[in-house]
């Protein structure tokens, strides 16, 4: 148990880009001791571990896997989003869906899967797919991937692609999980666009926008990423929503006009 929790710390911190003295400067410890742990050569205590996870600033998930590695419980729950606990998550998440309205707004979790939309999200939705919903945990990547759902309706799709693949690539680097890992590798297998790895230059804008073609307008919306600041639950930690805004007069005046 020693070796594994010590070769995890050093996994996390090297993730970090911090040798053994800046981890042990940030919390407050000698850097021998920081050794000693990720050498297996003393059993760190779980306040020390709590100590050292807080100092990497890393994820509730993460600081689960260091405690159980070196035989301690687990600190922090993983609460589905429909249990009573969660509760005031929902509404909380309910009243920023609806306060995005006319424009649409999506919920979803750590692996892309969609929880929650708002009206003008699926009303949005079923026009393009014709359908009236989509299904909770609906991967949203692969909505976006797949040639029978919102891909022949972005008009930059390369460039929108390039750029969740890459997103998705970070959080592969990043946090090594196999769900992220294998995810990758799926949208890989769909005709991925070339030279994804490396962003265009060729920007004329301040930020990147999705543009949709709905029948003859096409859309120009971009977005912002919103989550909780103050979760003690690996399942709110992980949840994103993300809230659409029209780039242009014509894409406003189109949701307005729905929303109606």
């Amino acid at each position: 148990m020693k070796a594994e929790a010590g070769r995890l710390l050093s996994e996390y911190r090297r993730r970090s880009r911090l040798s053994q003295l800046d981890l042990a400067n940030l919390a407050e410890v000698s850097p021998r001791h920081i050794s000693f742990i990720e050498n297996g050569r003393t059993q760190p205590s779980r306040t020390m571990l709590m100590r050292l996870t807080t100092a990497l600033d890393v994820d509730l998930q993460d600081s689960n896997l260091l405690l159980q590695a070196a035989g301690f419980a687990p600190a922090y729950s993983r609460c589905d989003l429909n249990s009573p606990d969660m509760a005031p998550v929902r509404t909380a998440l309910a009243l920023m869906l609806e306060k995005q309205e006319p424009y649409p707004a999506v919920v979803f979790d750590g692996h892309w899967n969609i929880l929650m939309a708002n009206q003008a999200q699926l009303r949005m939705t079923a026009a393009l797919l014709h359908t009236s919903e989509v299904p909770p945990g609906t991967n949203l990547l692969h909505l976006v991937f797949s040639h029978e759902a919102l891909r022949p309706h972005i008009v930059n799709w390369d460039e929108v692609a390039g750029y969740l693949l890459r997103r998705l690539r970070r959080q592969v680097l990043s946090y090594s999980r196999p769900q992220h890992r294998q995810l990758l590798q799926e949208l890989l297998h769909i005709q991925p666009p070339q030279g994804w790895q490396t962003p265009s230059h060729a920007h004329d804008k301040p930020m990147l926008t999705v543009d949709v073609r709905m029948g003859d307008q096409v859309l120009r919306l971009f977005s912002t990423l919103s989550q909780f600041g103050t979760a003690l639950d690996i399942g709110m930690e992980e949840l994103l929503i993300e809230s659409y805004f029209p780039a242009d007069d014509t894409t406003r005046d189109f949701f307005l006009a729905m929303g109606s």
